[in-house]
């Protein structure tokens, strides 16, 4: 059994192939679609969504499969992931207990969870995600975490490649942009990820003091390397982006103040 919780976890050769997959279901070969009719997805939200959880709702029912949506504090009490914490707290269950039950009623889980941004470390072992994954007897499915938005990466993948007519060799830059409030680091991760193993010339650019992840930066350097293309971080955003073939622009909170929004707002 194997969980999808992040682009790292596989080959380039695998991401290529679930890229290949997508295409075919979008051709409309129904084939693609095999192991979905009959099965029920079990969705857990934290956080709010629009379109993930349109799309795999729309995506189940079109192929003859059923998914259920639970709102973690909405219609479903509030779950305590960490271990060895006293349950007298606002959390009902823990879930140690809760993840097993799900999984007898699913032959999935989904599940969507936020970065805190209060401690860059701890949003960079996506604590509540690894805890359905550890508990779980079914694959457990990354809606998008603290870390990432592997879903999102394969998806905007596919569009490039789309668009472009090819994804190999092209050049692809990640800009950072300001935003009203900062926000999480797992969709520029896998925007990254993605588009290294997918065979493009990688740039990464954004301010003084809004580096993204070390090991994820490390991991899509290494991509590149063995695809034989360029991987780059810069503080040239403008012209990062003129040479560009594809531009990514995507706002991200700095690390250096997790816990201040204030000064993130800044």
């Amino acid at each position: 059994m194997r969980h999808w919780l992040s682009l790292a976890e596989h080959s380039p050769e695998e991401l290529a192939g679930l890229v290949a997959l997508a295409r075919r279901l979008k051709r409309g070969d129904a084939a693609a679609a095999e192991a979905i009719p009959g099965r029920v997805l079990v969705m857990v939200f934290f956080n709010p969504s629009l379109r993930t959880r349109t799309s795999f709702e729309a995506a189940m029912l079109r192929y003859s499969g059923h998914a259920i949506c639970l709102s973690v504090g909405g219609d479903l009490w509030k779950l305590e992931h960490r271990d060895g914490v006293v349950m007298d707290g606002d959390a009902a269950e823990h879930v140690r207990e809760a993840v097993p039950v799900l999984c007898r009623y699913g032959d999935a889980l989904a599940v969507r969870t936020f970065a805190q941004m209060k401690d860059a470390a701890e949003d960079a072992a996506d604590p509540i995600l690894r805890a359905f994954a550890r508990y779980a007897t079914v694959p457990v499915i990354n809606l998008e975490s603290a870390a990432e938005h592997p879903c999102q990466g394969l998806a905007d993948w596919m569009t490039i490649d789309e668009k472009l007519g090819g994804t190999r060799g092209r050049r692809f830059t990640l800009t950072w942009a300001p935003q009203v409030k900062p926000l999480p680091m797992a969709v520029p991760h896998s925007a990254a990820l993605a588009a290294a193993a997918a065979g493009m010339h990688v740039t990464i650019a954004h301010p003084p003091g809004y580096e993204l992840n070390a090991a994820v930066l490390d991991r899509a350097a290494s991509w590149c390397s063995a695809a034989g293309t360029k991987f780059a971080v810069t503080h040239d955003q403008r012209s990062a982006c003129r040479e560009a073939d594809a531009v990514y622009v995507k706002s991200w909170g700095s690390a250096k103040l997790y816990g201040d929004e204030a000064a993130q707002r800044e």
